[in-house]
């Protein structure tokens, strides 16, 4: 069970390692993929991942007992698919608590045209109320979602931060504003922080060319007050994950 003076120090880098079991194949290699993953996370925080990725870090003694360790719990949502926002439970709360980890990681798509969104947000309650009572950390992923894509207005982005927060989320796991960089990205950072009254870390997204572009999103986050970073593809795809999980590293760190 994770001790509430044991939580996770913030600002954070955490790594988010939870895509393929949702249908995204990030790496199809699996050994190549945990190497990878291997590889960055003496420079991070933490990690989130479903269950068999978290299992076999641990097992090959990757995982330190600095890192915080978030079971995803529900992944049913395959990317792409009819059935996307009927996201359900694979793993359970007191799985984790049973396994280990210091907490759980869930994920939340608000649709305001699909019927999906409130079953989606009574589970959410439910998870939160049973990750309290297990002493548990609980990451909740709440984002909009507009036409089968994650929404990356701040407008959305504000709105789900405010829904999950005022739900019970201790910490939330957002978008980083889809704004021009500098001053709009981190104005629009700021307006998402002051919206809640709980820690906020900023997602990456898919990997590009332009590893300087990941980096300038990091600064801008930090720049606007974020907690931190959750980043999965950006590190795990890049060809070089331990450099570049330690420069993202240094941006939150402030170094």
């Amino acid at each position: 069970m994770a001790e509430a003076d044991d939580a996770l120090g913030l600002p954070a880098l955490i790594l988010a390692a939870d895509h393929r079991a949702r249908g995204v194949a990030t790496v199809e290699d699996y050994g190549i993929y945990t190497a990878a993953i291997t590889a960055a996370l003496p420079h991070v925080d933490g990690i989130l991942a479903s269950a068999q990725p978290l299992s076999d870090l641990r097992s090959t003694g990757a995982l330190s007992a600095r890192h915080r360790t978030y079971l995803s719990l529900n992944r049913t949502g395959l990317a792409g698919s009819a059935f996307e926002l009927d996201d359900r439970l694979v793993a359970s709360v007191e799985r984790a608590g049973a396994e280990g980890w210091t907490g759980i990681k869930h994920m939340t798509r608000i649709d305001l045209d699909d019927p999906l969104t409130a079953p989606a947000l009574e589970l959410l309650g439910r998870v939160l109320e049973e990750a309290s009572y297990a002493g548990l950390e609980a990451l909740i992923e709440c984002v909009g979602w507009k036409d089968g894509h994650m929404a990356r207005n701040t407008d959305a982005i504000v709105h789900a931060a405010i829904i999950g927060h005022d739900l019970g989320a201790p910490l939330l796991k957002v978008p980083i504003p889809d704004e021009p960089s500098g001053p709009p990205r981190s104005h629009a950072v700021a307006r998402v922080m002051a919206s809640v009254g709980c820690p906020v870390l900023f997602l990456g997204g898919p990997v590009g060319e332009d590893s300087e572009a990941v980096i300038d999103e990091a600064a801008d986050v930090m720049a606007g007050g974020g907690s931190g970073l959750a980043v999965g593809r950006a590190v795990i795809q890049h060809r070089d994950p331990a450099g570049m999980a330690a420069r993202l590293a240094e941006v939150v760190r402030g170094r």
